[in-house]
């Protein structure tokens, strides 16, 4: 069994943890494991371990348990995780002891690389939370397997409602915050009245005030637009601010016009942010995505100055009325908020009775979770961090930022989702599809500027122009117009959501079995029907595009007819605005 899988990875197959999971089930030893959250919730699991022959059959099951217990914390987070082993499992014993030096528990988070660093995600919350760092607890014999307690369920639908009708008297801003782009939204009185796309690269930054910045000034923006009256001037603002190719410093100039002619604009009722990272109670406490990558790197104290997100809250706050709301979450938690929403405005609302879980599919995989109550759960859910392929052995010899490589480009773990279901998936699998079966694919890649080398080296130009976007509308296209190669892509990008599905399934065992995928990748029809093909190729799952099909209220209605933006683009904006009314 285990050989099967190592001449798999050899080849450079994958080799999906959900199968190997599901492999080892008839094995005679595991280890139960248990962590307990921040938020005091207990979660239960048991991971099958056969014992092992050879030296790559060894290194192959460590790897595989090391990969269970970092999805588990990089999904929940906790106070502690026990493992409860049997005094005669030794092999497991082993494992279990060599977790603190392998997870790096010991050492400052400064210091931490690899499988370390979702302790650092782990320890922030924790400490936002008044809670000690995370520790591993072994313990022998059995464990307390009881079924938690029944909590009382809410009527999620109601919800939902009272959120869109709370927006119909209110002026509101959504902000959508991205690793390339923040979309912005601005409701008045339950209408779409204002829409903005901010290009960015926050990876680069390497001070928060780059970032903070940029997201104060797109609030602005949304905010004056809202104040401006319907006369020749007004609209001739309206129109500099809003035009997604105007420089900062236009849009700077812009805003100091119009309050010279028109005084300080109307306050806001509320804001809504999805913000790509860990946001546990509206306090960003992740700080380990590649879009702090920049400030990591160049910050002599990272830890001061990412615990400056904190004061963001009350900067936005700032463009709020006295008793105006900020709600702010994972993009993904919006995400999936966002379907919940829609779908709570059709004939099938029962649906989102059972919750609703939701792919964010761009710069990263970006995942959020609405539970059967309503509630976005207190967790980091990091699931972009989830190692899935424990295969695909070639492409581990490659840096994390060249193209070919399976590398995560923040840990340096092998074979997580980032490089296996987000947009550079798409660039790792383009690059070798192209290479082995149509050469002059990659020819005219190189021809167009997308794709470099240097040395060795193959790597997407970031600068002087970003070509990430570019890269990915180019295949998306050619996935369109029929291109073999580039259909292989997209449908290896669906076998691999629905590895993750599996991994959901396993880790938090959600009511819910359909998936809202959501982003570029939805908004070519072609793209998602061949992402939703190989998915089935798997397990038949069902997934929902969070595109013009998914709009049912009133703001998304707006943006369905509006003719230059898409919901597949804004429809998370338009969600961060129900989500501030959530909260009045």
């Amino acid at each position: 069994m285990i050989k099967d899988f190592l001449e798999r990875a050899t080849k450079g197959e994958s080799v999906f943890i959900c199968d190997v999971r599901d492999a080892f089930s008839t094995a005679d030893t595991s280890v139960g494991c248990m962590i307990e959250t921040a938020a005091g919730e207990i979660h239960r699991w048991n991971i099958p371990l056969p014992q092992t022959g050879s030296t790559e059959e060894k290194a192959f099951v460590r790897d595989y348990f090391y990969a269970n217990v970092y999805n588990l914390i990089s999904t929940l987070g906790g106070k502690f995780m026990a493992l409860y082993i049997n005094p005669e499992d030794t092999h497991i014993e082993e494992l279990c002891v060599s977790l603190d030096d392998v997870f790096q528990t010991a050492l400052p988070r400064d210091k931490r690389t690899g499988y370390g660093k979702c302790l650092n995600v782990t320890d922030r919350v924790n400490a936002a939370l008044g809670c000690p760092p995370f520790r591993f607890k072994i313990a022998h014999g059995q464990w307390d397997n009881k079924a938690p307690e029944a909590k009382t369920q809410q009527n999620a639908v109601s919800i939902y409602k009272k959120a869109v009708e709370a927006a119909q008297s209110v002026t509101l801003c959504g902000l959508d915050i991205g690793g390339t782009d923040i979309k912005a939204v601005g409701s008045v009185n339950g209408r779409i009245a204002a829409i903005k796309e901010y290009d960015w690269n926050p990876a680069e930054m390497t001070a928060v005030e780059q970032m903070l910045e940029p997201i104060l000034l797109i609030t602005r923006v949304i905010l004056t637009v809202l104040s401006l009256p319907d006369s020749d001037r007004g609209k001739k603002l309206r129109a500099a601010l809003l035009n997604k190719d105007n420089s900062d410093e236009e849009m700077l100039a812009a805003l100091d016009t119009a309050k010279a002619f028109f005084g300080e604009p109307t306050l806001l009722d509320g804001i809504g942010v999805n913000f790509p990272d860990v946001v546990i109670h509206n306090k960003i406490v992740g700080g380990e995505t590649p879009k702090t990558t920049g400030m990591r790197e160049f910050s002599r104290d990272y830890e001061s100055e990412f615990r400056r997100f904190l004061e963001l809250n009350g900067m936005l706050l700032g463009y709020c009325k006295p008793g105006g709301v900020l709600s702010m979450s994972n993009d993904g938690n919006v995400a999936a908020y966002t379907a919940a929403v829609e779908l709570a405005h059709t004939d099938k609302a029962e649906t989102v009775a059972d919750g609703v879980l939701a792919h964010t599919l761009g710069t990263e995989i970006g995942t959020g979770w609405v539970n059967e109550n309503g509630d976005i759960p207190q967790i980091p859910l990091e699931v972009y961090n989830w190692i899935i392929d424990l295969g695909n052995y070639p492409a581990r010899n490659y840096d994390a930022f060249d193209v070919r490589s399976i590398r995560n480009s923040n840990t340096g773990i092998d074979g997580t989702l980032q490089r296996c279901s987000g947009q550079s998936s798409v660039f790792r699998l383009a690059y070798k599809y192209f290479t082995e079966n149509a050469p002059e694919l990659c020819k005219g890649l190189s021809e167009k500027g997308l794709i470099a080398e240097e040395g060795k080296r193959v790597y997407v130009p970031v600068s002087p122009d970003d070509m990430r976007k570019a890269l990915l509308e180019h295949i998306m296209e050619l996935a369109d117009n029929g291109v073999l190669q580039a259909e292989r892509v997209m449908r290896e990008v669906g076998r691999c959501l629905a590895a993750t599905w599996r991994e959901t399934g396993f880790i938090l065992d959600p009511r819910t079995k359909q998936r809202i995928l959501y982003g570029r990748f939805v908004k070519r029809v072609k793209c998602f029907d061949l992402i939703r093909e190989g998915a089935r190729e798997m397990r038949d799952i069902k997934f929902i595009p969070g595109d013009d099909d998914l709009a049912f209220t009133p703001l998304m209605q707006d943006l369905k007819a509006d003719e230059n933006h898409t919901v597949a683009q804004f429809g998370q904006a338009v969600g961060a605005v129900y989500f501030a009314a959530s909260a009045l």
